[in-house]
């Protein structure tokens, strides 16, 4: 077994796991797997279900948490191919073929594969879109199947699909975006997750992220539930636009004084602080200072998340009342 292997947000007789494999380990359980959906449920001819091309592909086997038994499996090509997507009938409609999907477009990127594409039968064709693939061209026949050809135009779309599945300290790995709308939604997800603490360090409490009712709302219960354990507390590097424009957090701090705090980040230590938010110690939205348009995301990258609070902190020590804020909660 090689690369990554997550772990299905169920945690029920449903939930699975993913793995990526080598197929000279794995051909047993792979074309089990395979055998059981496109030659004995679908009539595929044997022949045409097995070639060359498994020898030199990455594969992706699903297995049940519960015992270990494969349900569900995919290959995917340098090319960018992704095929063989085959899920058993009893685990569908349950997040398998998802997860198989959103993996495969993971290995694809870390490998520097060509642009994902695949090859749908006509009746998946939703479901390849909700993931951000769009057909090209005419349907074709294949293995006496109706098939049509998509190419990933999105891969944001399934970044944020992946998004909305995740549970803050149990689905561990990164994903790294450029989209404004995965990024505000993974905020919102992870306060509205935390059940212990939000750190967040802002340069200007940032409006999109910061001043929408499922954040705020989320910080209202820490506040309400953790009383005097102080479970909200902000740096923040410039209060002038803040206090110019008005902020709903701005409000909650003054109401909450023992649940949100805000703080200055010190002059000092301006220069090169990123950007972040870190749930309960297990989950964190990163953007670095050089790139903020960036961001790495992970639920349960502890590590990672246990780092940036020690330098939020440090920070948190120095600093102060803004002098932008201090009249206002005179």
């Amino acid at each position: 077994m090689s690369g990554s292997s997550i772990t299905s947000p169920q945690r029920n007789e449903h939930a699975f796991t993913i793995a990526t494999v080598h197929w000279e380990q794995a051909a047993e359980v792979l074309s089990a797997v395979r055998r059981r959906v496109f030659v004995e449920e679908q009539g595929v001819a044997p022949e045409l279900e097995w070639d060359a091309r498994d020898a030199e592909a990455s594969h992706l086997l699903a297995r049940a948490a519960s015992d270990g038994s494969p349900i569900g499996a995919a290959r995917l090509l340098a090319t960018g191919q992704i095929g063989r997507m085959a899920v058993l009938p009893q685990w569908r409609g349950l997040g398998v073929g998802a997860a198989l999907l959103i993996e495969a477009l993971r290995v694809a990127q870390v490998n520097g594969f060509e642009t994902p594409w695949l090859n749908a039968q006509v009746q998946v064709v939703p479901f390849y879109a909700k993931l951000g693939f769009r057909p090209e061209g005419a349907a074709f026949d294949e293995a006496g199947i109706p098939h049509q050809r998509m190419v990933l135009k999105d891969p944001d779309q399934a970044v944020l699909f992946d998004l909305r599945r995740r549970r803050l300290g149990l689905d561990a790995g990164p994903l790294r975006t450029r989209d404004p709308r995965v990024i505000e939604a993974a905020v919102e997800a992870l306060a509205t997750q935390a059940t212990r603490s939000l750190s967040i360090l802002t340069p200007d409490l940032e409006p999109r992220l910061y001043d929408r009712e499922p954040v705020l709302m989320a910080i209202r219960r820490l506040a309400a539930e953790l009383p005097g354990r102080l479970p909200v507390r902000i740096l923040l590097i410039d209060a002038e636009p803040v206090v110019r424009r008005g902020h709903r957090m701005l409000e909650l701090s003054r109401a909450l004084t023992s649940g949100v705090q805000i703080r200055a980040v010190p002059e000092s230590l301006i220069e090169g602080c990123d950007f972040f938010l870190v749930a309960d110690l297990q989950g964190h939205c990163l953007r670095r200072h050089a790139d903020p348009d960036n961001a790495l995301i992970d639920f349960a990258g502890t590590a990672t998340a246990r780092r940036l609070l020690r330098a939020f902190d440090t920070i948190w020590e120095q600093g102060e009342i803004h002098q932008e804020l201090r009249r206002l909660f005179l």
